[in-house]
């Protein structure tokens, strides 16, 4: 079905209109690395005067922002097409060009990592506009190598783990499916495939997960492989940087205490009773008495409507409006200029995601629209992204990136206004339909985010101790299935292969579990914004607006909001409970 979303394609001159351009550019930064390194490398006389201090900083800035429009570029145009050679060589290009720079600028954070106080005292009035930036660089002192060693570790990646990450990027891209529907044989990619899970036929559902984790099933060696080499490489990084624990290195990048992580992870894995008592709810509404874990995703009732680009793209324009007009407008940028792409391609990446790099330029999204609820879902998401990029461009390019914990607030944020939306607009017949989808939304963002942290865990141990097998990485996934999903479904055999198919585990270790912290503070936030806090608005705008200048914790005092306090997560999973679940049981 065609939906209009095929020749929806970003336009990426913004950024640069030829390769030339911008390997001129990159030679150009090259040098000026060099000169920074030979004029600021005396750091004792550096901290003496704060003046040089913030004028080093200042070129560290423009040296950065230059360097993330050229990796923004290349990524883009990785993202559109993982199997064009000619941009395979421009991306390795990149990728060098970046480790020889970052080599070159290494040692100015070291300094600031490894600054006494006296000398943080003297210079940080100076640098008040840089100040999260410098403080970031000082939680990491105890973890910090010197810079010999940092610029190993640097250069050894672009042939270590980055090199797997693109590898299993470009061998999973290409998966290509032959699906049997409605009398004919289509050729589909995965995110085509993986749309299916909501199909309203059951066979077709089972028999979509059976073929898509076969497919990665057929590469488990080289899967393996991959994924054994990341995950060896990053705990043994962990533990040369004096991390309690490999997790511990995420935890610190995200500006959170493990304590606060494993009061998470244990609330979460708790409320998978939740979990357990949706399911066999949803098998009464489909009058079955078990249902599989294929059927995860199975709409409820009638089948939803599918939406074209132009409904799609309206629905999201409205329910942003909804909310702030600065957020329509916003919203607006992207559908008129040409900053999303939406069309489905080959060889283009799967899933979706928004892209925000330098605060001189703005973010860019990508999605692969299929015309399903769940896009229109995605769609809001990306834009909630693209807004908190877009409103963070008032800080500079060292406070500009949120730590991954708050990464996900605006765009979890959105999905709630959407939420709104769709119930004020759908047909009465599919409320509990949408109820029902918008919860498993909820579980897989929080309790399935919270089942991968504890498999990478488990997987990272295991790993790190003696390697593990295809089959044995399997094994470990599949019993956080059970621990998720209890009796409340069957399992399909194939499912214990899913882990294969999750880019996160290889991209960004311990990453999942930062959607899972998102979501639940965005349902904490959006019940102040319900109860009509006074001021929410505006100090909604202000915590986007203020991106990565300050801590997590700091960045949610206006809200009244304490990360340490087990009741405020568990909050989240009673709102579920209430709202959500019990609206579904009263249907019955």
């Amino acid at each position: 079905m065609k939906t209009g979303a095929e020749n929806i394609i970003w336009k990426l001159n913004d950024l640069y209109s030829s390769q030339e351009n911008l390997k001129e550019d990159a030679d150009i930064l090259i040098k000026k690395s060099k000169n920074f390194h030979e004029k600021y490398h005396d750091t004792k006389s550096l901290f003496k005067d704060p003046n040089t201090s913030l004028e080093a900083v200042k070129e560290l800035e423009k040296i950065y922002s230059k360097m993330s429009r050229i990796s923004q570029y290349v990524s883009l145009k990785f993202s559109e097409n993982t199997s064009s050679q000619k941009t395979k060589k421009l991306l390795s290009f990149v990728e060098n060009t970046e480790n020889e720079i970052e080599s070159n600028l290494l040692f100015i954070q070291i300094a600031f990592s490894k600054m006494n106080d006296t000398e943080f005292k003297k210079i940080i009035d100076k640098l008040s506009d840089y100040r999260h930036f410098v403080e970031s660089a000082r939680r990491f002192r105890n973890h910090t190598l010197s810079e010999r060693e940092e610029q190993i570790i640097v250069h050894k990646d672009s042939t270590g783990s980055n090199a797997f990450v693109r590898f299993y990027i470009q061998l999973t891209s290409k998966y290509a499916f032959k699906m049997e529907m409605d009398g004919k044989v289509q050729n589909i990619n995965v995110s085509q495939l993986r749309s299916l899970r909501m199909h309203p036929d059951a066979t077709i559902r089972e028999k979509t997960s059976s073929k898509l984790f076969k497919r990665y099933k057929k590469d488990a060696l080289s899967i393996e492989t991959a994924y054994n080499s990341v995950a060896k490489d990053y705990d043994f990084e962990a533990k040369l940087r004096n991390y309690l624990t490999p997790n511990s290195m995420r935890n610190l990048q995200n500006e959170v205490d493990d304590s606060v992580v494993d009061t998470l992870v244990e609330t979460t894995t708790k409320n998978n009773l939740l979990v357990n008592k949706y399911y066999k709810l949803k098998a009464k509404f489909m009058n079955v008495e078990k249902l599989k874990l294929s059927d995860a995703y199975a709409p409820i009732g009638k089948s939803h409507k599918n939406f074209t680009w132009e409904e799609a793209k309206e629905f999201v324009r409205k329910s942003f409006y909804s909310f702030h007009p600065t957020f329509g407008k916003i919203a607006d940028e992207f559908f008129d200029n040409n900053w999303i792409h939406a069309a489905l391609k080959p060889a283009k990446s799967g899933g979706a995601f928004c892209s925000y790099a330098d605060p001189q330029h703005h973010p860019y999204v990508l999605v692969n629209f299929t015309g399903q609820i769940k896009d229109v879902i995605a769609l809001g998401h990306e834009l909630g992204h693209g807004v908190h990029g877009y409103l963070s461009r008032k800080q500079n390019i060292l406070q500009y990136h949120t730590p991954l914990t708050m990464a996900e607030t605006a765009s979890t944020f959105a999905e709630m206004l959407l939420m709104d939306h769709f119930l004020k607009i759908l047909p009465s017949e599919e409320v509990i339909p949408f109820v029902s989808s918008k919860t498993e939304d909820l579980f897989a963002t929080m309790n399935r985010q919270n089942m991968f942290t504890r498999f990478e865990r488990f997987a990272h141990e295991r790993i790190s101790k003696e390697g593990a097998s295809f089959e044995e990485l399997s094994d470990i996934y599949e019993k956080e299935l059970h621990i998720m999903f209890g009796d409340s479904l069957s399992y399909n055999p194939e499912y214990r292969w899913e882990w294969s198919s999750v880019p996160h585990f290889f991209h960004t270790p311990f990453y999942c579990y930062a959607y899972d912290f998102a979501q639940l503070m965005v349902l904490s936030l959006y019940q102040r914004y319900k109860e009509g806090m006074p001021n929410f608005k505006e100090k909604y705008v202000k915590l986007l607006e203020a991106g990565g200048s300050d801590s997590p914790q700091n960045l949610l005092k206006p809200f009244g909001i304490d990360l340490k306090d087990p009741n405020f997560w568990q909050g989240g999973f009673e709102f579920v409970d209430t709202t959500l679940i019990k609206r579904l049981e009263d249907s019955l």
